[in-house]
């Protein structure tokens, strides 16, 4: 969908008013008065509250995408690769209330599950990718098998989210993606690799 100026600064508003504060208790009202226009301007650029959060869900899945893109690109091997999505995702979830993903899965449950899967499919390609090249880097295992892998990191990942196994008052989602990442890696890594983490770990550690 190609946007407007006009529209594309609703969608990043409304996506730091949803992720702060919860989707439910963020009603079109607000969402106007932060962007200083009137409601009737609102929904000239979106129909309802429901495209909007589809909308915003739709923004972050193809920024997350950019970002894995630019990391590929700029990173020095698959480790550094690796590390600096991690360290994306555990800041930008440290960004996320726990009533957001609540309100998101109880209240826009197709919503949540189309936007959750088309991110989940390009999460697992990308994994599946980092695995493969750490291996012909010789940083990896060369008995991984990149696609079960792939699928092991990706839905435990999606377990995490779905807070069914860590209740969200119990410790932040970002901590818990830390440990997650640091699991996956030492699973990998061969010696070498284990090395070259280290050295990238003292320059940089996860946060």
């Amino acid at each position: 969908m190609i946007q407007t100026k006009e529209q594309q600064q609703l969608i990043e508003k409304a996506g730091e008013l949803f992720m702060r504060i919860g989707i439910r208790s963020v009603s079109m009202d607000d969402i106007a008065r932060e962007l200083g226009i009137s409601k009737k301007t609102l929904y000239q650029l979106v129909e309802n509250k429901e495209e909007l959060v589809h909308l915003v869900l739709e923004n972050d899945t193809c920024r997350d995408i950019a970002v894995m893109e630019r990391h590929f690109q700029e990173s020095s091997d698959a480790i550094d690769e690796f590390l600096r999505n991690s360290r994306y995702f555990i800041r930008e979830m440290r960004k996320v209330s726990p009533t957001a993903m609540h309100d998101l899965r109880k209240y826009y449950p197709e919503i949540f599950h189309s936007q959750v899967k088309a991110h989940q499919t390009e999460f697992h390609r990308r994994v599946a990718a980092n695995l493969e090249r750490g291996m012909e880097e010789g940083l990896y295992r060369d008995d991984i098998d990149a696609e079960v892998i792939a699928n092991l990191y990706v839905g435990m990942t999606m377990m995490v989210i779905d807070r069914g196994v860590f209740p969200a008052q119990e410790r932040p989602l970002s901590e818990i993606l830390r440990q997650h990442s640091t699991y996956h890696f030492n699973g990998v890594v061969n010696q070498f690799g284990r090395d070259r983490l280290d050295h990238y770990l003292k320059q940089e550690d996860l946060p």
